[in-house]
């Protein structure tokens, strides 16, 4: 495998993979012009604080988890950059696998992946030069770099980046709180309250999608008969979860950005319209009750009257009914049990909740259970499907398939 590829759309870099307690990320480098091409920023938007919020914090409320591109700042780094002495031995921390608009971004053809080769050795392989990566931190090292000439061979400097793969959006601003208040403790109010990862804090009224959808994945992840109990791990492609305490339920394995983003598509079209819309100011009295139905998503409806105990429930047994059917009947390592496997059953949970009555009843564990019973004969040696999007379409119309059965 070739260091990089510069001519394709492709890029490919070797990396170095290195685990933490969030999750593993990944150090490359790769030149700054090219950086530029892939990357986007999300200004934080600073709006005026609900009244309703009696926690006298000042004034303002910050969403996203950039500062604003302060000018004479990047006049002066783009002039560093011109010297003999220029250096930026700190990182560029991205985020990849998001859109602009904080969805998840699952198409095998534009998201960035890692490798391993047959040495052991990583590779980052990025697909496309489509902006799919946000900058956590270092837009102004990154963005000083358009400010000199096009034809500048300082644009060509390599920049040492660290990549995140499928970190949830909420946790970007709290990878940008902890990097910006000198590695010191970060206090639970500031990560939460400025950057909207506000579980404790904000009164639940005023939940995002997005909130809602990392709260119930926690609930889901620590809830002891839940049946993603200590499957879910905040970051994607980390071989060890919650180290020491024992194997986890139904030998189960996925980042929590694929059951955040399987909530989110069951109650938001568009997530990051929707916080907008709850956060301004106008709607202060209403919260979620400022956001619309929509069709097609009828537990839309839960999430905006603020009945997240019912969403939660419809949750816990669907997954666990999957669990007693389809989980514990599969072979050793089927792809039902992984990412692709989960996603498709998150569509297929979509797609039963826009056609099944939803009653204490019809969602109760015992019924799903029966619904589900003919999906428990799909893949029973373990090898039927592969981890890609054609596994994950291949996984949902063989499941519908098997209910249409019925």
């Amino acid at each position: 495998m070739s260091n990089s590829s510069f001519e394709s759309s492709e890029i490919i870099r070797p990396a170095i993979e290195i685990s933490q307690p969030l999750g593993n990320f990944y150090a490359f480098s790769l030149r700054a012009d090219l950086l530029g091409e892939i990357t986007y920023s999300q200004p934080a938007e600073a709006i005026a604080r609900m009244d309703r919020e009696e926690d006298n914090k000042g004034g303002y409320s910050i969403f996203g988890t950039q500062r604003g591109e302060d000018r004479k700042r990047l006049d002066e780094i783009a002039s560093f950059i011109r010297t003999t002495e220029a250096t930026f031995p700190n990182s560029i921390i991205l985020a990849a696998n998001y859109d602009k608009d904080g969805r998840y971004i699952d198409d095998e053809e534009i998201k960035w992946i890692v490798e391993r080769s047959s040495d052991g050795l990583c590779w980052i392989k990025i697909p496309t030069r489509e902006r799919t990566a946000s900058i956590i931190d270092g837009q102004h090292r990154l963005h000083a770099f358009d400010r000199l000439p096009a034809d500048a061979k300082e644009r060509k400097m390599e920049l040492l980046c660290v990549v995140f793969l499928e970190l949830p959006v909420p946790y970007h601003a709290y990878v940008f709180a902890t990097i910006n208040f000198n590695q010191k403790k970060v206090d639970r109010s500031l990560a939460y309250d400025l950057f909207g990862f506000d579980v404790d804090e904000r009164p639940v009224e005023y939940w995002s999608p997005e909130t809602l959808a990392v709260y119930l994945a926690r609930l889901l992840n620590t809830d002891q008969g839940s049946p993603f109990y200590k499957c879910i791990h905040p970051a994607a492609d980390t071989d060890k979860i919650f180290l020491g305490e024992g194997k986890n339920v139904a030998n189960i394995r996925v980042s929590m950005a694929t059951v955040v983003d399987g909530i989110l598509r069951l109650i938001s079209r568009n997530p990051k319209e929707d916080r907008n819309i709850v956060r301004r100011p106008e709607n202060k009295e209403r919260g979620r009750g400022s956001l619309r139905p929509i069709d097609g998503f009828p537990l839309r409806g839960y999430y905006l009257r603020g009945n997240d105990r019912a969403l939660y429930e419809i949750l816990f047994n669907y997954f666990s009914a999957v669990r007693s059917t389809i989980w514990e009947s599969v072979g050793p390592g089927s792809y039902l049990r992984k990412t692709v496997g989960i996603q498709a059953l998150f569509d297929v949970l979509k797609e039963i909740v826009n056609h099944r009555p939803i009653t204490a009843v019809s969602f109760s564990t015992a019924s799903l259970i029966e619904l589900l019973q003919p999906c428990s004969l799909l893949d029973p040696n373990g090898d039927k499907y592969q981890a890609s999007g054609i596994g994950r379409s291949a996984i949902r119309r063989d499941l519908l398939e098997a209910l249409a059965q019925r």
